[in-house]
């Protein structure tokens, strides 16, 4: 078992404890972590004409990103209290941003149903494309679009969906590979919206896969195509050819409290909890089993063996560093790189259901001396959805 000393800065800390656990060498993300930082984001938040804007990628300045997303994704920030914050825009602007946070709320949902079965296609089979992927070299849109991702851990919208539906429906490669690199670098990175998204653009969630040409790129960030040694070659001038060979038929059963968790409270034994485990889903202070429980210590504890697997970006555990020195100075904080399973094991702690396989399967061994509903922007359901619009006509949302 190894404490993480938090008075050391980010830099020394990933060189003494993540040297071998990260695929990059040491870089700042260009958001930092920490719920001061999250709080003015949110108190600055314009989305002024987000309708129009949303979906441009270069020059940077043009675009509608709120950049919310790192922050929402790990709990410093909950759906319910953004979505209260953009009621006072105008309509059409504030519908489209909504929509983006329903979104989230649904890829949850369907994740905490579907776990790790999220790597095969879920509702139609997709065929992988015959392709020589050596055409594809030199393309100035796939290679700006990586750099930014290494450099800063972020990608918007529309370049996350050129970048699936590119290494997806026509280089020919497993789609997973490049999944799994999206999800080392992005400071949101998460399985449920990232991998919800690449099954959005391959067709295996709707039956739709979503083309990408050149086309877009044109009308998107035309300087791409312009500095591009291949504008008048281009590969891509037409959409990918794609060919979806069946439906699929899921049996996925819902027991919703196991699922979703408890929708109170859930007192598992008479054993006051000695210490609060929080997880990378909610290291927010609005946490609710932080905020139940003002006086006891709280541990967070860096899964080794995950993180060995997962080879994350050194901007992504910045981020997470900067979030758990904040937590440090409110109140009694201890973080450990260790085996979460071995660390847990005969402890009394209360903790906040996170809908994913990892907590799930952690929480199995260890059961929680109290454990607290997830914040949730829509209640849980008790059917697998087979579309975002099914799954919307028969939320309740908890607003």
């Amino acid at each position: 078992m190894s404490l993480i000393d938090l008075q050391l800065d980010n830099e020394e800390i990933i060189q003494k404890h993540f040297s071998d656990l990260c695929c990059d060498d040491f870089t700042y993300p260009f958001l930092s972590g920490g719920q001061s930082n999250a709080d003015n984001a949110l108190n600055q938040l314009n989305i002024d004409k987000y309708a129009t804007k949303r979906n441009n990628v270069y020059p940077k300045d043009s675009r509608g990103s709120s950049y919310l997303s790192p922050y929402i994704r790990h709990g410093l920030l909950s759906l319910s209290d953004v979505w209260k914050a953009v009621e006072k825009f105008e309509y059409k602007d504030r519908t489209k941003f909504q929509d983006e946070l329903l979104w989230q709320e649904f890829s949850r949902h369907l994740y905490a149903i579907v776990g790790k079965k999220s790597r095969k296609y879920l509702n139609y089979k997709i065929e992988k494309p015959q392709s020589n992927a050596n055409i594809y070299k030199n393309m100035n849109c796939v290679s700006t679009i990586e750099e930014e991702l290494e450099k800063t851990g972020y990608m918007v919208n529309q370049t996350r969906m050129w970048y699936a539906s590119h290494n997806s429906l026509r280089v020919g490669n497993d789609w997973n590979q490049y999944e799994d690199y999206m999800f080392q670098h992005l400071l949101d990175g998460s399985r449920f919206a990232n991998r919800l998204g690449w099954h959005w653009v391959m067709g295996s969630q709707t039956g739709k896969p979503y083309g990408f040409s050149k086309f877009q790129v044109e009308k998107r960030a035309p300087q791409l195509c312009n500095n591009c040694e291949l504008k008048y070659d281009c590969p891509i001038q037409e959409w990918p050819q794609t060919n979806i060979s069946k439906k699929l038929s899921n049996d996925f059963k819902v027991d919703e409290e196991k699922v979703f968790g408890p929708k109170n409270i859930r007192e598992n034994n008479s054993t006051k909890p000695s210490f609060i485990w929080i997880t990378g889903e909610s290291i927010g202070d609005n946490d609710p089993a932080m905020s139940h429980y003002h006086e006891l210590p709280v541990i967070f504890i860096f899964d080794i063996e995950l993180l060995s697997k997962l080879q994350l970006s050194t901007k992504r555990i910045n981020f997470l560093l900067d979030c758990l020195k904040e937590i440090n100075n409110k109140r009694e904080l201890q973080v450990h790189i260790t085996n979460p399973d071995e660390y847990l094991r005969n402890k009394n702690f209360a903790s906040t259901f996170a809908p994913v396989p990892k907590y799930k399967k952690i929480t199995e061994r260890n059961i929680p001396s109290v454990e607290f509903p997830a914040l949730r922007l829509a209640d849980p359901i008790n059917f697998y959805p087979t579309s975002f619009s099914s799954w919307r006509k028969k939320i309740k949302l908890n607003i």
